[in-house]
């Protein structure tokens, strides 16, 4: 059963937030991407699922460069997210013992940053992200989200429309520092009140909209 992580922003309200820190996760929180990670981790344990190895690779490079459209994308995870579910009845505890052994991978510039009202934003899905959210003492997350009982993806949260579901979430809230291990998330980056972080490794660079760089 996940832990208790509240999918909705509105909630951030009622503590009388207005800025909050916002964070991708994948290479900026988490060493790496998560999503293709916890891929290889279920192969190990059903093989039949390396049949998919080319198309999850090659859609993640085309997701890097942004050069797949978000209707495309939510074709391609319609279909091999179903074919993965099909071939992972446990799903849950996967995801479980996945972060037993990959939270290492944290990066542990967080733990001087964090704060109660921080959110994150990723494309990864919910039933990945939500186990490790206590591990980092987050309960604001954004992200995609699959149906596992009916084996659908219901919202992908995706280049510009990360932008949209934030704001729909927290309609009445700005983002004060945004952090980020790419360019390709600058709606969010144009959002920020306060600086805006590149992140690479365990290190940040503080940059503007103009990619007029300063060491942070």
């Amino acid at each position: 059963m996940l832990p208790n992580v509240k999918m909705c922003g509105k909630l951030i309200n009622k503590l009388g937030v207005d800025a909050i820190n916002v964070y991708d996760f994948d290479n900026t929180l988490y060493n790496g991407e998560s999503t293709l990670d916890f891929y290889f981790f279920c192969c190990r344990r059903h093989i039949l699922l390396f049949r998919f190895v080319f198309i999850v690779v090659f859609t993640l490079i085309k997701y890097k460069m942004c050069l797949v459209s978000e209707q495309k994308l939510m074709e391609l995870c319609g279909v091999y997210v179903r074919k993965f579910l099909d071939g992972c009845s446990d799903i849950e505890e996967l995801a479980e013992s996945f972060w037993k052994k990959n939270k290492k991978k944290l990066k542990s510039f967080y733990k001087e940053l964090h704060r109660d009202d921080d959110v994150i934003v990723s494309a990864s899905f919910g039933f990945l992200l939500g186990h490790v959210m206590k591990e980092l003492g987050v309960k604001r997350l954004v992200c995609s989200e699959v149906d596992l009982d009916k084996k659908e993806v219901t919202r992908l949260c995706y280049r510009n429309n990360k932008r949209q579901l934030f704001e729909e979430l927290f309609p009445d809230c700005e983002i004060q520092d945004f952090y980020t291990d790419s360019f390709n998330d600058r709606p969010l980056m144009e959002m920020a009140v306060g600086n805006v972080y590149l992140v690479k490794g365990e290190g940040k660079t503080l940059i503007n909209i103009e990619k007029q760089v300063d060491k942070a």
